[in-house]
């Protein structure tokens, strides 16, 4: 599989529902699954993203806006 340059990651509170809406819903399939991380890359043509329910192994800090 070709990756692509930027593929986003998105924050999810709930990987099952995001599961239901992304395959059903949308079409998309997943390529690669942790189950145990609540962690999946789907894809959809030449569309790619990543999906990571937010839990308490690793949650991503607090968002700080830097100005110039």
């Amino acid at each position: 599989m070709k990756f692509n340059k930027l593929i986003p990651e998105l924050t999810i509170t709930n990987i099952n529902n995001s599961k239901e809406f992304y395959t059903t819903a949308l079409g998309f399939k997943i390529e690669y699954e942790r189950s145990e991380d609540k962690f999946a890359f789907w894809s959809l043509g030449e569309a790619q993203l990543m999906l990571d329910e937010i839990n308490e192994n690793g949650n991503v800090g607090e968002l700080v806006l830097i100005s110039n």
